[in-house]
């Protein structure tokens, strides 16, 4: 079948995978002397309009991700014999499940890719997005500097009436909730990535990771860590197994007495994650402040005749965007409403500062009389004294 498929942009396509209980299938091709990857749709799925919904929808969500550990979406094409395809980068390298299964990565290679999964779904966590396919096969490892790329990001497919405890033992990886079609949220990656952990510990590369797993992969969501930034937190400490173990027994011993302390823990959680919330919204709005004169500059006001009202619609959405997460909360609404409020006099004050520049530079240049004869009255003038001369001029002028 491959033989026959014919792109003029897309050649030499070449089937690399078709999923089992989903709706796609993936390929190779060149293009442009560019190797990439085409995901397209089986060819019992490929007219099914909520399949090419789903499809489309899985592009809009990837296109406008730029991380360096998630794998970028480049289009959304019609290729002949295929029908809708996203485009995807191609990636040197093999997946995490094959390295594991064959024991080339080493006990700190294998750290190194966890932590970096971490940074690829706290970006994902932070935009929104929950990646609900997390396993060793959508982890791909570069095979240049051994670096993890994310891939596949989206909700699982998965057919009705497939046999429900094959399906189940297919998606081990995935979290309880998701599987029974409940809501979820970025916890469910949490979970997916317990069990990635579990399945290294599984093939003897690495049992370090044996108690944070645990805490992953508990059933209930609630029971599990709150965010990804505390599971790479907890990654990152390098404990070995002998110590987790050690301190396991002394945790088990002195468990009965830690209900006492259970309030000074809970109000020291609450405490920490508060001080990481105002860390994240001082970075964000100071990130805003830095992109301000990049702003100034595009709304920059280049003659007397604009208008100094101006219409940034499409840049205070993103502004906006940015700070949805703490509009919702009561101690960071007003400051996030001053941020974006401070965003727009920002370019206001520029624009009104443009203006004063052209108006000055106009009325000392202009051979108008009015202005000559205004000019002449003014005795050892300062800059502001022009201005002020120069706004009457141009106001008589009007």
């Amino acid at each position: 079948m491959e033989e026959n498929l014919f792109s003029t942009d897309y050649t030499n396509l070449k089937l690399l995978h078709t999923s089992r209980y989903g709706n796609s299938r993936v390929f190779t091709a060149n293009n442009n002397g560019k190797k990439v990857i085409v995901k397209a749709l089986k060819e019992t799925c490929a007219d099914d309009a909520a399949c090419k919904e789903s499809l489309r929808l899985e592009y809009d969500t990837t296109s406008i991700l730029d991380n360096k550990y998630i794998r970028k979406a480049l289009d959304f094409v019609q290729i002949e014999g295929l029908g809708d395809c996203i485009i995807f980068e191609y990636i040197e390298g093999k997946s995490l499940a094959e390295h594991v299964r064959v024991g080339t990565l080493s006990e700190k290679q294998v750290k190194s890719v966890l932590t970096e999964v971490c940074d690829a779904l706290y970006y994902l966590h932070r935009n929104g997005i929950v990646h609900c396919n997390l396993n060793p096969d959508n982890i791909m490892v570069t095979a240049a500097d051994c670096r993890a790329k994310l891939i596949d990001i989206g909700i699982p497919e998965t057919k009705a009436d497939a046999d429900r405890e094959l399906l189940i033992k297919e998606m081990e990886f995935i979290a309880p909730e998701i599987i029974k079609g409940e809501d979820y949220d970025s916890r469910a990656d949490i979970y997916s990535i317990g069990k990635i952990m579990e399945f290294i510990g599984e093939r003897n590369i690495s049992k370090q990771f044996g108690p944070v797993a645990t805490h992953c992969t508990q059933f209930s969501k609630e029971q599990r860590f709150d965010s990804i930034s505390e599971v790479r937190s907890a990654i990152t400490k390098g404990h070995s197994f002998v110590k987790l173990i050690v301190a396991g027994v002394v945790l088990l011993i002195l468990a009965t007495l830690a209900i006492i302390y259970v309030p000074k823990i809970k109000a020291n959680v609450e405490k920490e994650r508060a001080e990481r919330l105002a860390v994240d919204f001082d970075r964000e709005v100071e990130r805003l402040q830095g992109e301000l004169p990049e702003l100034c500059k595009k709304y920059e006001l280049k003659s007397l005749n604009e208008n100094l009202s101006f219409n940034w619609k499409d840049d205070s959405l993103e502004v906006v965007e940015a700070l949805v997460p703490y509009l919702a909360l009561d101690e960071y609404k007003d400051k996030a409403m001053q941020a974006l409020q401070q965003q727009r006099e920002g370019i206001a004050k520029s624009r009104q500062a443009d203006y004063d520049r052209l108006l000055l530079d106009e009325f000392k240049t202009t051979t108008d009389s009015i202005a000559i004869k205004m000019r002449s009255a003014l005795t050892d003038p300062t800059e502001e004294m022009l201005l002020n001369e120069a706004r009457k001029w141009y106001g008589q002028r009007q």
